[in-house]
């Protein structure tokens, strides 16, 4: 009975698969590839957006210069902290260099955010006290102070350490997880652009595995248009190019597939399906795009 029930279920599941995979009649096949290619850029840029929020919780920094003292604020209404000194400084998204590009990439400004400058400051609880503070260039005298933030802040005599957790960013986050844009800084799709991901995926690995085919093909093309003579010099040599350029555009697009770029080669497939004896071949530069 247990086995004839699954064997049942099996076969209602091969059977939706296999309308969700046949296209309805009158429809263009080329929807369907869209609709799948729709499905991975929709993916990539759901995983890429939560990745920078999670990226965007912590601020760091470090500055150098004559300094002595702490402080510890628990937002701008709960702070502890007494500190003098003459730094100049970076601020930077977090301590993993490799991810500074994810926030590059999401708000299009520089990843260092400098300071500099002389000043003293006292904070107990929602009090300050500071030194030309309400003066203008006050705020680039020293590092970030966001009202919501959980900073740390350490002088230690020449070196001075900055750390801050934004919980704003990360109710950004778990909004982000059900779709909701809580800091309005998700990436959207570019609607001038449109990518193919799982074409390029299937055009990597057709010129990884049928790149070699350029060779006998070549030879027997530029034989037919230019002669034996030709076909046996001019076309092993064309050939064996191609083979060459085809395979490491392979490679490339197949591990770059993420980025649905426009096809490098063309004709893009070594059987193109055109009956097109001429040797003419074109490669073109990848189509990089700093937005989806």
């Amino acid at each position: 009975m247990f086995k004839r029930n699954v064997t049942l279920l099996l076969g209602v599941f091969a059977l939706l698969a296999t309308m969700s995979l046949t296209p309805v009649k009158g429809q263009a096949r080329s929807s369907e590839t869209l609709d799948v290619n729709r499905a991975i850029v929709n993916t990539e840029l759901y995983l890429w957006n939560r990745f920078s929020d999670l990226l965007d919780v912590v601020r760091c920094g470090v500055a150098l210069g004559p300094g002595l003292g702490f402080e510890v604020a628990i937002t701008d209404y709960l702070n502890l902290g007494l500190y003098a000194n003459c730094e100049r400084g970076l601020a930077f998204p977090h301590f993993i260099p490799p991810f500074w590009l994810v926030d590059y990439y999401e708000h299009n400004t520089g990843v260092f955010v400098p300071h500099g400058g002389t000043y003293a400051t006292a904070a107990f609880g929602p009090w300050r006290a500071e030194t030309g503070k309400g003066q203008i260039g006050t705020e680039t005298k020293h590092f970030a102070r966001d009202r919501w933030d959980i900073r740390v802040q350490l002088d230690a005599i020449l070196i001075h350490l900055y750390i801050a957790i934004r919980p704003v960013e990360i109710i950004d986050f778990f909004t982000g997880i059900v779709g909701y844009d809580f800091s309005l800084d998700d990436q959207k799709l570019d609607s001038l652009q449109e990518r193919r991901p799982a074409d390029q995926f299937g055009r990597g690995l057709s010129n990884i595995l049928f790149g070699v085919l350029e060779v006998p093909l070549n030879i027997l093309r530029v034989t037919r248009v230019e002669g034996d003579m030709a076909g046996a010099t001019k076309g092993v040599g064309l050939g064996l190019w191609r083979f060459f350029v085809r395979e490491c555009v392979g490679v490339v697009e197949t591990i770059a597939f993420p980025f649905g770029w426009e096809p490098i080669i063309e004709p893009v497939y070594v059987f193109d399906g055109s009956s097109d004896e001429t040797t003419s071949w074109k490669v073109y530069k990848p189509a990089f795009h700093k937005r989806y």
